[in-house]
């Protein structure tokens, strides 16, 4: 081979290599691309996304964790950490508002669920394929884009920290050699994923279990002194907050956030079902919302891709075991948990469809092991259903999605900014009429606190614990700082209100709109206090402007 021959060679294979750069990094722009496209309307959705009650129970104790202490100040029924995670994001970013604040925690934690999804994903298949699917499968899921993933509440926090607990544990224990160091993270993660919404302790049970059988080649004693042991010392370090309050006072705590769900919520709920058409009291309707949320859209999706890759798994047993027993543990603990947290999610009562979200996030894992174990030829063979599987997740999504990227163009119109502009004019006009003393009393304490305002602790979280003060007896009453109807007007004797935010319950409010109206407060209109619930009207006292 002449001279020549060999440089048009060489020329031709760098030419090839060039090609084949450009090609990937096309590929790989077009992935970040979409990535981030997704990213950013999930974020222009949750920001735009209507008010929702729920948000006064957790978003306003990131202010009042400033002056008050949890449980013993003000009412709170569930677990610590999420108030602390709300309240640790709104002092990172108070100028973005209480509200804008809070919801920019819950996208934070968006970001963290797809990517440790990714992550583990990858980490069990060995598949940038399943990497990439699974992270999109959960920015186009239905239930995800609705209340329980766009609201600042605790439905989406315990996710990604549930998944990377759970992920983390699965891809240790397949291999021979576990790090002590991964396994005390997954520890820490499952606790804070349960100090973040008790359901998600589901999750710790069969990880438990198969702490002490994981990874099966090891003896009893090395698991555990390799398994067992780290996992458990993260356990405890993570649950740190928990036994804090538990060990301060655990007939306070309790009572919130047990006592408080088992009694007189669920006793509420039966008394007022009527005003909340479709409320899933019994067994029959909360199986509806579950059957919505997990065989609809992509959940169905999510599933149909588990069973075709099982029955590829199982197609052809003469050409060998292709999934191998010592792999069977990993799958049981993810149906353990997978069967758990559905168990789980049919327990409250009443149902409300945030609470059959915690099962999605186990397919993902469940799909990537028995990826893992299929033949290479077989691999090859699953990748057009992957392929075709993103495009309907986008257009799955594309109807909740697509108007978040619009959203972005009019951050004015946020419902953050919103309600931040609410709460100023609100001070604003009780300044202008020196009725800036003395708390604002209301059932939406979200805007006098996003304007810096006090409020009564007994309103602090909402209509929450006013609401169930008929049903709750005298004993369980006293753990609680609540006030019924019938103590409504020694409260504001004692404490006189600067002023009534009102108009977004006529039923819960028309008590305080009495008192007002016989104590001489008068009907103001303010700008920027409307939102999905109703007009917000101020009460005061000798009104001189109106806005």
């Amino acid at each position: 081979m002449s001279a020549t021959d060999i440089r048009d060679a060489v020329q031709e294979d760098e030419h090839g290599m060039k090609q084949h750069l450009t090609l990937r990094m096309i590929r790989v722009g077009a992935v970040a691309l979409m990535l981030g496209l997704l990213a950013a309307a999930i974020y222009g959705r949750m920001m735009s996304f209507g008010l929702r009650r729920d948000e006064m129970m957790f978003v306003t104790p990131a202010e009042l964790l400033g002056q008050w202490q949890l449980y013993r100040d003000f009412f709170y029924n569930h677990v610590p950490n999420s108030a602390w995670f709300f309240r640790g994001f709104h002092l990172l970013f108070e100028d973005q508002g209480l509200l804008g604040s809070a919801r920019l925690g819950v996208f934070f934690a968006w970001l963290l669920l797809v990517s440790g999804l990714g992550w583990v994903t990858y980490r069990i298949s060995h598949s940038v394929v399943l990497g990439l699917f699974f992270p999109v499968a959960l920015m186009a899921c239905e239930p995800l884009l609705t209340q329980a993933g766009m609201a600042a509440t605790n439905n989406l926090l315990p996710l990604p920290f549930a998944v990377l607990g759970l992920g983390l544990f699965i891809s240790e224990t397949l291999g021979n050699r576990p790090r002590k160091i991964m396994l005390v993270i997954a520890g820490i993660c499952l606790s804070i994923a349960a100090g973040m919404k008790v359901s998600a302790i589901m999750f710790i049970p069969p990880i438990a279990i198969g702490a002490f059988f994981l990874p099966r080649e090891m003896s009893s004693e090395y698991r555990i002194n390799k398994v067992v042991v780290p996992l458990v010392l993260g356990g405890l370090i993570g649950a740190v907050p928990l036994f804090w309050y538990l060990g301060a006072d655990p007939q306070l705590f309790l009572a919130h956030v047990v006592k408080f769900h088992t009694g007189p919520h669920v006793e509420y709920w039966q008394a007022n079902a009527a005003f909340e058409p479709g409320l899933a009291m019994g067994l029959a309707g909360k199986v509806q919302l579950a059957y919505g949320a997990w065989l609809s859209g992509v959940g169905l999706v999510m599933t149909m891709v588990l069973f075709f890759l099982i029955w590829v798994a199982l197609r052809d047993t003469s050409s060998g075991d292709v999934l191998e027993e010592s792999y069977r543990g990993q799958i049981l603990v993810v149906l353990g948990v997978l069967a758990l947290t559905a168990g789980m999610s049919l327990v409250p009562t009443p149902g409300f469809p945030q609470y059959y979200i915690q099962p999605l996030v186990c397919l993902p894992i469940l799909c990537a092991i028995v990826y893992r174990r299929l033949l290479h030829v077989h691999r090859r063979e699953v990748m057009p259903i992957f392929g075709a599987g993103l495009l309907v997740l986008v257009l799955l999504g594309l109807p909740r999605l697509a108007p978040g990227l619009l959203a972005l163009t009019e951050p004015g119109k946020f419902t953050t900014a919103k309600v931040a502009r609410g709460g100023e004019a609100l001070r604003q006009v009780l300044a202008e009429n020196g009725n800036s003393v003395g708390p604002v009393a209301t059932l939406f304490p979200l805007y006098p606190l996003e304007a810096g305002l006090p409020v009564y602790g007994e309103f602090a979280t909402g209509p929450f614990a006013y609401r169930i003060a008929p049903f709750t007896n005298p004993v369980l009453a006293n753990e609680y700082q609540m006030v019924g109807e019938d103590g409504l007007t020694a409260l504001f004797d004692t404490n006189p209100p600067s002023a009534f935010l009102l108009g977004y319950d006529l039923v819960l409010e028309a008590p305080l709109q009495r008192y007002a109206e016989a104590n001489g407060y008068q009907p103001v209109e303010v700008a920027g206090l409307k939102n999905r619930y109703g007009q917000g009207i101020v009460y005061m006292k000798n009104p001189e402007v109106s806005q």
